[in-house]
């Protein structure tokens, strides 16, 4: 009887779908479906929690840095909109900061004036290096170019680049900017390595420090390995000094870098570890672990320890946006992350 029961419901469910089918134009018109939240069902105990949000970041405690892979221009996602990071990140760091479309533009306006989320622009020696480096390449093996020199100086387009990227703060708002640059260890070098080495650090980071010093509103942090750097005194106008940590495979790895990195003239009280969230390659078993532990877990709880020989500003998190899909929570490690580094938090 139950059996012809739902056949009977079954039958005539598909003759009403059948019925309004037929009825319909057979123009499909998209619909936009707007999901209720927090913030459209209580106004009032949003807008609370947001001033609640922002006095918290503005007040003492440790920074939580997250990079985000925005070079998907127009999302078929949330987790790859800018706008749908945890609230609680204090620093957003964008992979393509370049080119902004009006959708970014918006989301990262969105992200500073509601939840005072800031977002800051990388300039990163290597990708500049890479860079050029693929340019002369093809310059050199396009046939055309038999017999010519590659008119291009590095230095003058280091400085050219450097000086790019750096007007993007006042094209688009950063809030400031990263400025990544592992200096050389120069002890065995011959003066003639030494010397363009160090031409290299004034470089980037003297334009750097010139660049903050005429811009007191904006951010300076700093990304590298500062114990190689020769005049330390750039660090002095740096909020954060960013280590990277990627390739650690413990929190001894991490302890390893920060002792590394506490010489004389380098403010210790502002490091941040760099680790990377884990792969979508399921492959990948390396990329973003520590073992079994989740490299960002494992650094964070690092960040929350008292330690000896430094302080620990904050935690820094590579490859955010890899940790959104998840069916139950979007950004479960980054938000467990961020409350290990604040306690207080709640995401």
């Amino acid at each position: 009887m139950k059996h012809i029961i739902k056949n009977i419901a079954y039958s005539m469910a598909c003759l009403a779908v059948a019925f309004f089918m037929a009825s319909c134009d057979t123009d499909i018109e998209s619909v936009e479906i707007n999901e209720p939240g927090i913030n459209t069902q209580n106004a009032e105990l949003y807008a609370s929690y947001l001033t609640s949000l922002k006095a918290y970041k503005a007040g003492a405690h440790k920074a939580v840095f997250g990079w985000f892979d925005n070079s998907v221009r127009n999302p078929a996602s949330q987790g790859q909109s800018i706008v749908a990071v945890p609230d609680s990140l204090d620093f957003l760091v964008l992979g393509s900061p370049m080119n902004l479309n009006d959708r970014e533009m918006q989301e990262l306006a969105l992200l500073k004036e509601q939840k005072g989320t800031k977002a800051l622009c990388e300039i990163s020696y290597t990708a500049i290096k890479n860079a050029y480096d693929a340019e002369k390449q093809a310059f050199e093996e396009n046939k055309e170019n038999a017999g010519i020199a590659f008119p291009k100086n590095f230095q003058t387009y280091l400085v050219d680049t450097v000086a790019d990227r750096l007007s993007l703060c006042e094209r688009y708002g950063y809030d400031g900017v990263v400025m990544g640059f592992t200096a050389k260890v120069k002890i065995y070098m011959t003066e003639e390595e030494k010397a363009e080495a160090l031409a290299l650090e004034n470089d980037i980071l003297g334009i750097a420090k010139d660049w903050k010093e005429r811009h007191a509103d904006k951010m300076l942090v700093l990304s590298g390995k500062p114990q190689n750097v020769e005049d330390k005194s750039v660090f002095d106008l740096a909020s954060y000094i960013i280590i990277p940590c990627e390739e650690a495979a413990n929190q001894g790895g991490v302890v390893y870098n920060f002792n590394k990195a506490a010489v004389d003239g380098v403010p210790t009280e502002k490091f941040v570890p760099l680790v990377s969230l884990y792969s979508l390659d399921s492959s990948d078993t390396k990329t973003g672990f520590w073992g079994d532990q989740y490299a960002a877990i494992g650094a964070a709880r690092f960040c929350a320890a008292d330690h000896n020989s430094f302080d620990v500003a904050g935690l820094a998190l590579n490859n955010i946006q890899n940790d959104y899909y998840h069916a139950n929570f979007v950004y479960p490690v980054v938000r467990q992350a961020i409350s290990i580094v604040n306690p207080t938090v709640k995401n």
